[in-house]
């Protein structure tokens, strides 16, 4: 039996001078460009920069700002972009910071809106490149892609009338949103039909979800996954709880758990983070304080209502790919002992942003503070500061931020560290995949065969179940596809039998070396056999998520060993409360 473990801290130029004879002559772009970088200058020299006592270095660096601008527009060699090259500046400033402070332009001001707002003007789908195709990943029901027979699979070839073949997805996602009740024509190709198909599509405002599935188990256990963070995603989770708690009167027993996944969510909102939080903790719990560059910008964050489920065990599911707001929302949880963190180590963003609104529709996403768990840990784990003496960039830092590793205490007196992100209280690693599997999954001949099996059959039946009978045309599409598999020792061998040609070995060498190859070939011919659960699986979900998204998910858990081990712990209370007593944990 896994046991629960203390947390443990995660220990792990060139100088070139060019010179130029002659100037040339300034166009007119370039001189409306040189008057636009003046007014600039003369603005922020008079403002702002005043505060500093390093005023005239500042001053002095603006100037020198406008003359290396200048003289790269007059002078050098290829013809460039000046608009683009200052905007280059802009990045290039910011890089220096850490990684989440950054320039927004007007293109990505529908990103912004959809980061804020949890929605987008568009026609419900997702789109990606596979094979230097952009094909339709998922279609969002109840909008106009899934009114109009839009598939999953469906390749992107034409929008009003535009050739998309080979344009970039930002392109293509940039040309299908527009304005709310507007038209846009897309053209696709479909398996199975012989000639493209076009469809007439009206953009509405596309509301992404925030809880993405919600079941409950037969053994009573809640499961709630939720993907972001944005505006409405407490109301989404208290709406799911309320939805688990009426299944389970309905089969008249009660929840004895709930699971919280919260893997591979990127976050979003810090106010969503702890309302979400707020749900499970008690009120007037402290969820998480930030702390900005000045003292007395330090603010608390406190749950203001009491939770929902107040005394039902939880489980909270993290990864690698949980981030920002989930890390508030784990940090949370497992600080204050509400309930056992599963997984592996989360991403370990431990910075706030503050979206501040610029001229001509631009935007700056600006790092304004530090947060820090109930415990009082600060979870960051790239260390900006250090990477930028690693990378040659400029010191512009005066004090050196915190990054050390310290140990804290949660509510029962565990240990936890900062630093690195949240880790697990049980960690439970994810399968990890074979040569085999992974090559199947890179050329996407799962994806492929699903598309094929939904040219071909329009509805399930109401009992359809994967049966192995599935694995012989399966097989045969995989040949039809072209795709062999080559182990890596195959390649091995072949280099090695290269190498044998050259030199002068004995034949019996060769000989034994050609008898390794037959037998590493047979093995891969079994490989086959020997991963065919996986394979059943993989076809499940692919199938499944063209007909009934739920069977599709529940699929998806089958083979999930951090789902079924957060089962397990809720299942077993006296192991449960183990985790959160920090009986195992030695005090200092």
């Amino acid at each position: 039996m896994m046991q629960c473990y203390p947390n443990q801290p995660n220990r792990e130029v060139k100088n070139t001078v060019t010179t130029a004879t002659e100037t040339p002559k300034p166009s007119k772009k370039q001189r409306k460009s040189w008057m636009f970088v003046l007014l600039t200058i003369v603005t922020l020299s008079g403002t702002g920069f005043t505060f500093y006592d390093d005023f005239f270095a500042v001053a002095r660096n603006i100037e020198l700002l406008g003359r290396v601008y200048r003289e790269v527009a007059e002078n050098y060699v290829d013809d460039i972009n000046v608009s683009e090259f200052m905007m280059a500046g802009i990045d290039g400033m910011l890089s220096t910071l850490d990684p989440y402070t950054v320039f927004m332009d007007e293109e990505q001001a529908d990103d912004l809106e959809q980061l804020t707002t949890g929605k987008y003007a568009g026609v419900g789908i997702s789109i990606n490149v596979k094979d230097n195709q952009v094909i339709v990943m998922s279609v969002a029901e109840g909008y106009s892609a899934e009114k109009a027979g839009v598939r999953i699979g469906d390749v992107i070839i034409s929008i009003d009338g535009q050739d998309v073949r080979g344009r970039s997805v930002l392109d293509i996602r940039n040309l299908i949103k527009g304005d709310i009740n507007t038209e846009v024509q897309i053209s696709v190709e479909r398996e199975g039909l012989p000639k493209p198909i076009s469809f007439q599509l009206v953009r509405h405002d596309v509301v992404l979800k925030n809880v993405t599935h919600v079941d409950l188990g037969k053994d009573g256990i809640g499961y709630v996954d939720i993907q972001r963070f944005s505006v409405k995603a407490a109301e989404e989770l208290e709406d799911a709880i309320f939805m688990l708690q009426d299944s389970a009167k309905a089969r008249k027993t009660q929840m004895k758990g709930l699971i919280l996944d919260l893997r591979d969510n990127p976050g979003g909102l810090l106010d969503v983070a702890v309302s979400v939080a707020g749900k499970f903790v008690k009120k007037g719990s402290t969820i998480v304080t930030t702390r900005g560059r000045d003292s007395v910008k330090v603010r608390s964050y406190v749950s203001t209502t009491p939770p929902l489920l107040k005394d039902l065990p939880v489980v909270v599911l993290i990864n690698k790919s949980s981030a920002s707001a989930s890390e508030i929302v784990a940090g949370a949880v497992q600080d204050l002992d509400r309930g056992v963190i599963v997984g592996t180590r989360s991403f370990g963003k431990g910075l706030v942003q503050t979206i501040t609104r610029l001229p001509y529709n631009t935007s700056l996403k600006i790092t304004t503070a530090k947060y820090y768990t109930p415990s009082g840990r600060l979870i960051q784990e790239v260390d900006y500061f250090h990477r930028n003496k690693l990378e040659g960039k400029r010191d512009v830092f005066r004090v050196e931020p915190d990054t050390i590793h310290n140990m804290f205490r949660t509510k029962n007196g565990r240990p936890v560290y900062d630093g690195g992100g949240i880790a697990p209280d049980l960690a439970v690693d994810d399968r990890e995949l074979s040569e085999f599997e992974l090559q199947l999954l890179r050329k996407s001949l799962f994806f492929k065969f699903a598309n094929r099996f939904r040219a071909e059959h329009p509805s399930l039946p109401a009992n359809f179940t994967i049966t192995e009978d599935i694995l012989k045309p399966f097989k045969a599409f995989l040949k039809e596809q072209g795709f062999f598999y080559e182990s890596p020792t195959s390649q091995l061998i072949e280099d090695l039998q290269a190498s044998l040609t050259s030199g002068n070995y004995p034949s019996e060498v060769s000989k034994k070396l050609a008898e390794l190859k037959t037998l590493v070939e047979q093995e891969e011919n079994n490989e086959f056999s020997r991963q065919k659960l996986f394979i059943l699986n993989q076809l499940e979900q692919e199938i499944y998520v063209r007909y009934d998204q739920r069977k599709a998910y529940l699929a998806s858990l089958k083979f999930d060993q951090q789902f079924h081990e957060a089962v397990r712990l809720l299942s077993d209370a006296n192991r449960y409360q183990q985790c959160l007593s920090g009986k195992n944990s030695k005090r200092n």
